[in-house]
């Protein structure tokens, strides 16, 4: 465990210690190879060829059956290698090295104990490196494929990892360059569990053969940046037919489709029953009414969920154009999410909408008492239009009664007016402090506030958009700021009127036991409460 947070020098001088230590600290220093360079290293010293503005490395001599003996000591202690074209280190190597590699090795597996293999570089280097042991493969998709088909890549695939149990496509290559392809490789690997795309990947054709895998529990897509990004209109036509048996464990879903497309295949006579975890993301302005129709269908299938995330395209741009007007029948109201309160199971709700929502307080007495459980709600905190909401600060009272177990919330409320319980609070919030005063009576001493949106196409183009976005930020800084001291204060006040309340308790006890014995006629000592 100790060896595990040092770096590589340090484990190189440590496995020089004694016998005992060795093996242990080559185990660590070896298990995950982010560097090729190092690693080959072991076989025979490099050598640097090319001219200055374009070096590379390559072996000093031809590798032999004696480097080959030395090195599996250290091969066999891989477990996971990761490989890029230009490594975090910046030494390239040349393609003599692998092809050497590929000539000279003495066993068909050069790492026969790896589970894992994370690939970014030309993919006919990367076969070497396949065995049926490996159970996780990242792969990067060049563009390059648009004109080259990848089936043979895909069969070596096929062929020599058939016991792949996760498997993360990277690319920013069209679903649709590479669909039927992609279709036969699932067919070919029937033990998966987990597959990660980028967004779009999820095409009708890929649901269908995706749905036919009994071991599959997690499909899912990513946001980061090197994860890639599909194209839409892949997914314009979703319309999938699931045949008897479709998804037999699947359990995490993520897809970015439309929400009435979505609507449809979680309808499905076959569609996912037992999902726990459900992430649709729309790459729309969608309707109220199609947000309303994908809660029922949910509502109605998918009784176990745990995790909900509803996310609508959200477009700055489209919003602040001259000729773009608000549009009122955009907004979800309460009636459009009560579909989601039949949703008795969840923990996690996300929604995430161009509009902001038209919520009263007494829906969200409603929503809190019917969520009771919930510890994530995110209820578009964050619209793009900033000039309306019909909610205050008293929006958080109900949470703060019924959800004893929330731990993040996200609301988009209009913060400038106190509500009306707060009427031992001064009416205006001008001067920062009042909002201050009443949040103090809510929240704990480490709970903390945040402020800001994620979207911000438009604040670089849209100076009045940046200038409300930094004082709203910028106030609620404030405010943050002032509730650390405040809360404690709150906490001290408690536990003075508990001192407080205890002592009258005590007084009270005592004025009843003289009265009753003063009735009997007892006489008392009134200086400490004694009876004579």
């Amino acid at each position: 465990m100790i060896f595990g947070f040092l770096d590589p020098a340090s484990n190189a001088v440590n496995a020089r210690v004694c016998k005992r230590w060795t093996d242990i600290v080559l185990d660590t220093l070896w298990k995950e190879v982010d560097d090729l360079h190092r690693l080959f290293g072991l076989l025979a010293p490099f050598k640097v060829v090319g001219e200055e503005h374009k070096q590379e490395h390559e072996f000093e001599r031809p590798l032999e059956s004696a480097d080959w003996k030395r090195f599996e000591n250290y091969a066999k202690r891989v477990r996971r290698l990761k490989y890029y074209g230009i490594p975090p280190s910046g030494i390239v190597l040349k393609q003599s090295v692998f092809d050497n590699v590929a000539r000279t090795r003495t066993r068909l597996n050069i790492f026969p104990n790896m589970h894992t293999l994370y690939w970014n570089a030309p993919l006919d280097l990367c076969v070497m490196f396949m065995h049926s042991g490996i159970k996780s493969l990242v792969i990067f998709l060049p563009m390059e494929l648009d004109t080259i088909s990848p089936r043979p890549f895909f069969q070596e695939i096929a062929a020599r990892m058939p016991n792949l149990t996760t498997f993360d496509v990277r690319s920013s290559l069209p679903m649709r360059k590479m669909e039927t392809e992609v279709v036969e490789l699932f067919k070919a690997l029937p033990k998966l569990q987990k597959v990660t795309f980028p967004r779009y990947y999820f095409t009708t054709k890929i649901a269908e053969a995706l749905s036919r895998l009994e071991h599959l529990g997690v499909v899912e897509f990513q946001y980061i940046p090197e994860q890639g990004f599909g194209c839409s209109l892949d997914v314009d036509t979703f319309d999938p037919i699931l045949e008897e048996g479709a998804f037999p464990v699947l359990w995490d879903h993520s897809m970015a489709v439309g929400f009435d497309p979505a609507a449809r295949f979680l309808d499905l006579p076959y569609a996912p029953c037992n999902l726990t975890m459900l992430y649709i993301d729309s790459n729309i302005i969608e309707r109220p009414s199609s947000v309303h129709t994908l809660l029922s269908v949910i509502a109605e299938n998918c009784q176990l969920l745990k995790s909900l995330a509803l996310v609508s395209l959200c477009d700055a741009s489209l919003s602040y154009m001259e000729d773009n007007e608000f549009d009122p029948e955009f907004m979800i109201t309460f009636d459009h999410l009560k579909p989601a309160l039949k949703l008795h199971n969840l923990t996690s709700m996300e929604l995430v909408h161009q509009y902001p929502l038209a919520l009263k307080q007494t829906h969200i007495e409603q929503l809190a008492s019917a969520w009771s459980s919930i510890e994530t709600l995110l209820l578009n905190d964050e619209p793009v239009y900033l000039d309306r909401s019909d909610l205050t600060l008293d929006a958080l009272v109900p949470f703060a009664r019924h959800c004893s177990n929330l731990i993040h919330l996200g609301l988009f409320i209009d913060a400038t007016q106190l509500p009306e319980s707060a009427s031992d609070e001064p009416t205006s919030t001008d001067d920062l402090n009042s909002a201050s005063l009443f949040l103090s009576h809510l929240l704990p001493l480490q709970c903390g506030l945040d402020c800001g949106i994620t979207w911000d196409e438009a604040t670089d183009v849209i100076p009045a958009v940046s200038k409300a976005v930094q004082e709203r930020c910028d106030a609620w800084t404030h405010v943050s700021d002032l509730l650390p001291v405040l809360v404690r204060l709150r906490m001290e006040e408690r536990e003075r009127t508990k001192e407080l309340e205890k002592e009258v308790r005590d007084l009270r006890m005592r004025v009843s036991v003289m009265t009753e014995q003063a009735v009997l006629g007892v006489k008392m000592d009134v200086s400490n409460c004694i009876m004579i």
